[in-house]
């Protein structure tokens, strides 16, 4: 419980303090491109572990090699869509597209 309160802080923390863009439901963010907070510490993007094909939204370290994932949202859940994208709903809820699989997932942080 604790660990999914951290998760959730670190997420609206990073949302509130973007300086270089925001996720909308007309803007959403693809694969290729990353969020990053305004102090220049956290980022939040696509990520692909060890090279493999599948995709995961996540939050980490920016700046730091090798990466620090700090918050995987979708770590049961992975996408292989090059398209994939990370929207919120016109409700707040994150949702992820994966276009391969003819699916949308709802993030939720409860």
């Amino acid at each position: 419980m604790e660990m999914t309160w951290l998760a959730f802080f670190l997420l609206f923390t990073m949302i509130l303090s973007f300086s270089h863009g925001e996720i909308t439901t007309e803007s959403p963010l693809s694969i290729v491109k990353t969020l990053s907070s305004s102090n220049g510490v956290y980022e939040l993007g696509f990520f692909s572990p060890n090279n493999s094909q599948n995709q995961y939204v996540g939050i980490w370290f920016k700046g730091i090699t090798p990466r620090v994932v700090v918050w995987v949202a979708n770590r049961e859940k992975p996408v292989t869509d090059s398209k994939a994208n990370l929207s919120i709903s016109s409700n707040g809820t994150l949702l992820l597209l994966d276009r391969n699989h003819g699916a949308t997932v709802e993030i939720l942080l409860s």
